[in-house]
C-alpha cells in the first residue's frame, strides 16, 4: 500500500448545514459505499473555510474522484478527494461536493466532509471548532 502524504492542508470551522447531504447520503448510500469502498454515513459534516478550495487546481485533479451520476443515478456528478483529519485520530473521509458547486465562489468557502461514522456526534463536534484536515496524495491515480 503506499504511503499517504498530504498534498494539501486546511483548517475550518465546524459549521450547521442545511441537512440536505443526509437525504441524498442516504438515499444513494449503496453506490457511495461502492464507489468509496467504505461505508458511508448519511450525513456530511459542514467546515468554513478562511479561503475558498479550488477544486480545479492542476495538483488536486490526479487526485480527484469523479463520481457522475448515471453511476449513481442522481441529478449532479459527484467530486470527491480522499482525505483524513489529524485532529481526530486520523479518521480517514473524503471531502465532497458537486461539480456545480464548484463553479461558484461562495460555495467553494465551505466544504462538505463524508465519512464511516457521525463525525459530529463521535468526536463531540460544535459549530465554532476547528478541524484540520488533510488531502492525501496517495500514490494512486483515481479518476
Amino acid at each position: 500500500m503506499p504511503s499517504e502524504i498530504p498534498l494539501l492542508i486546511l483548517v475550518g470551522r465546524v459549521q450547521s448545514g442545511e441537512g440536505d447531504a443526509c437525504r441524498w447520503l442516504e438515499r444513494f448510500n449503496a453506490a457511495y459505499s461502492r464507489k468509496l469502498g467504505m461505508p458511508v454515513f448519511p450525513g456530511s459534516l459542514n467546515l468554513a473555510l478562511p479561503h475558498a478550495l479550488d477544486w480545479h487546481v492542476a495538483e488536486l485533479q490526479p487526485y480527484v474522484i469523479w463520481f457522475g451520476r448515471e453511476e449513481y443515478g442522481g441529478e449532479r456528478d459527484i467530486l470527491l478527494l480522499p482525505c483524513r483529519l489529524p485532529s481526530l485520530g486520523g479518521q480517514r473521509v473524503f471531502l465532497w461536493t458537486t461539480t456545480t458547486a464548484t463553479r461558484d465562489p461562495e460555495d467553494m468557502r465551505v466544504v462538505e466532509i463524508v465519512a464511516p461514522i457521525g463525525l459530529r456526534a463521535t468526536f463531540g463536534l460544535r459549530d465554532g471548532d476547528e478541524v484540520t484536515v488533510e488531502v492525501l496524495a496517495d500514490g494512486t491515480r483515481t479518476r
